[in-house]
């Protein structure tokens, strides 16, 4: 790091020698041409002299302290360097220079001050934290004052430098940060912003870089809430840009903003978020034509940037309302046309933004009328062909977009089908179920296959003949028994759910024997007795109950009875092992409904020897006991029920 520094007492006496020569310069002449072979030496000088030029800082020449100071700033550039300069003798002097009227002839101090100070706090905690010790971030923030205010001095680059300054004195963490904050530069670069915006021609390297303290601010600060005026300046600096990376760097500010809903009904409002989406579709005709000297990659960043910004607004309520307005909101109708978009990035985006529409329910019947529902089975349709390998085609988008777009697809055909009328609408329809069902057994991808299967159950809830689609189709509920042993949340979860509602919906169907022929289902249902929500362990209760008492232990003339056999089921999956883990960690709070129906399917599989055996065996009955003396809400025939249940268990042999 050295250059050709010698090692050892060699090196020692080279720079002391160094030292001593520079303190013996008595001609200021002499004195300034070394200071400037220091400085253009740089980095690359192999001296330390630090201890001359902290003395050279108080000299009365100015010329020698704006040399000084430069020399410092070079040579700061170096890691190992810096380190002998990041000293409060260093420091405070640099900052009480710039705590000294600003005139014409002093522009040039200033300036290089700014410097010296931003290479010193370059990954630099010591100096940092000598920084913030000595109101140097007061100091920078009336530097940019100045600078602001005064019109008659060409003070651009030391504005420029000292937000360079602030930039990486921020960048050392939260407690540098939020001195920013406290000390009213997040209002200065507010003012800047402005100013910036309103200029004809924008000083983009400024902008980017006062953009990037209010990143690194939120960074070190992920909950932080700039006020609404900051962020309606960054807006403001969006709209005028014509700068692509000043584009993507207003995209990522207000995106990180807009967690707060504050922040989204602020962009939905007078046609933000229209101005977002119609600079999308410029930056693709430009690209398109030709006109862009950027690479694919770095426009497909800026759009998707664009493009999550779009989502995170649509994600409040309030905003999402604004933006829909009765289904006459630009944005929404924007999105509709997209959903007819050969770029892959406006599509995704579309149909992600349709699913937040969709979260109100009045939305929901004017785009059923509006044929989103359709449009969406197609592309769907059309995505799923391009997951499947023998049906690859040329120019087919890669896996990942093929994964988001079916994930969005199903996100929002699922939000869509939650009302009870768009229910029976796509149901009489006849497309989308067997569309759906068809596609369980082949989907790979976990997400995907979640989304998947809420859609076909939201479609089933209440349509008995969806439901008999799902139990005809054995290939299909080997698909949704496939994921409901595959653990964790998402399709795990729901795969058993939509297993209970098709049961609940045909109690008495013999479609329901599909259920035992396809492996997995019974151990699916049973593994649903200890999820984590009371709802889903009572419906995994009600639908073994159902299946309990169903014709289904009738031989099929083609099939062996084991294949058919429910009891026989129910022991493979370790019912017994189930209950007792669903009781003993449900105790005393579990709701009564379910603690109920939890009783009564105990009684009806306790008529089964081989059942009783496998209770026994799990201590079933002792789980029971512990139940039973834990509740007070039970009614007296429900007691009686449990005495009955634990009396058979206890007594087998």
């Amino acid at each position: 790091m050295f250059g050709i520094q010698k090692k050892g007492p060699s090196a020692k006496k080279s720079t002391s020698f160094e030292t001593l020569v520079i303190q013996n310069i008595e001609n200021v002449c002499d004195l300034k041409a070394k200071l400037n072979e220091i400085i253009s030496s740089g980095k690359s000088y192999e001296y330390d002299v630090s201890s001359c030029l902290k003395a050279l800082l108080k000299n009365n020449d100015q010329i020698i302290v704006l040399l000084t100071v430069q020399a410092i700033s070079e040579l700061a550039k170096c890691e190992i360097k810096r380190e002998f300069y990041a000293e409060k003798d260093v420091i405070v002097p640099i900052l009480s220079l710039l705590n000294k009227e600003l005139s014409l002839e002093k522009i040039e101090v200033y300036k290089q001050c700014c410097r010296a100070l931003g290479n010193l706090c370059c990954d630099c905690d010591t100096a940092r934290k000598i920084i913030l010790q000595h109101n140097g971030v007061e100091t920078l923030n009336n530097v940019l004052g100045i600078s602001i205010r005064d019109k008659k001095l060409p003070l651009g680059a030391i504005k420029l430098f000292a937000c360079k300054t602030l930039l990486n004195y921020a960048i050392g963490g939260l407690e540098f940060s939020e001195s920013l904050v406290k000390g009213g530069v997040i209002d200065t670069i507010r003012q800047i912003l402005s100013m910036e915006a309103e200029r004809e021609l924008m000083e983009d390297d400024l902008v980017s870089t006062v953009l990037l303290i209010l990143s690194v601010v939120n960074d070190n600060d992920p909950e932080f809430l700039y006020e609404e005026q900051v962020n309606l300046a960054v807006f403001q600096v969006l709209k005028e840009t014509t700068n692509v990376e000043v584009s993507e760097l207003c995209f990522e500010h207000l995106h990180t903003q807009a967690e707060h809903d504050s922040v989204k009904t602020l962009l939905a409002k007078e046609g933000r978020v229209k101005l977002v989406c119609l600079r999308i579709e410029q930056l693709l005709q430009k690209h398109e034509a030709g006109n862009m000297n950027m690479e694919d990659s770095e426009i497909d960043t800026v759009m998707k940037h664009a493009c999550d910004l779009i989502i995170i607004v649509l994600t409040g309520d309030e905003a999402m309302d604004i933006l829909y307005a009765h289904g006459k909101g630009e944005v929404y109708r924007t999105m509709v046309r997209w959903l007819d978009s050969t770029n892959y990035q406006l599509l995704a985006t579309a149909v992600l933004a349709v699913g937040n529409f969709a979260r109100r329910d009045q939305h929901c019947a004017h785009m059923m009328n509006d044929h989103i529902f359709d449009k969406l089975l197609d592309i769907f349709e059309q995505y799923y062909s391009y997951s499947i390998p023998q049906s690859e085609k040329p120019h087919s988008p890669d896996k990942a977009t093929v994964t988001k777009v079916q994930h969005a697809a199903l996100s929002a055909l699922r939000n869509l089908t939650v009302p009870v009328a768009n229910k029976r609408l796509a149901a009489e329809q006849g497309r989308a179920a067997p569309m759906l069902i068809s596609a369980l057994p082949n989907v790979e991808d976990q997400h995907v296959a979640y989304k998947l299967l809420a859609a076909v159950r939201m479609l089933v809830d209440g349509q008995e003949e969806v439901a008999k689609q799902v139990a005809c189709n054995v290939a299909a509920l080997r698909g949704v028994a496939k994921w409901g042993g595959a653990g964790g949340a998402g399709a795990a979860a729901e795969a058993p759910r939509l297993l209970a509602w098709t049961v609940r919906l045909i109690p008495r169907d013999a479609l329901l024997r599909n259920l035992l022929l396809a492996e997995g289902c019974v151990s699916c249902l049973v593994n649903m007795l200890v999820a984590s929500h009371s709802v889903m362990q009572n419906e995994a209760i009600l639908a073994l109950t159902l299946l309990a008492v169903a014709p289904l232990n009738d031989a099929s003339p083609t099939k062996d009875r084991s294949e058919v056999d429910f009891n026989a089921q129910l022991i493979k999956s370790e019912i017994g092992k189930h209950i007792s883990v669903l009781i003993d960690t449900n105790c005393s709070k579990m709701p009564t409904q379910v603690a109920e129906n939890l009783i009564t399917f105990l009684d009806i599989t306790s008529k089964d020897n081989t059942i009783v055996s496998d209770y026994k065996d799990a201590k079933v009955n002792v789980s029971l006991q512990k139940f039973v003396e834990s509740r007070n809400d039970l009614s007296d025939d429900m007691k009686a029920c449990v005495s009955k249940i634990i009396k058979v268990v206890s007594d087998k042999e």
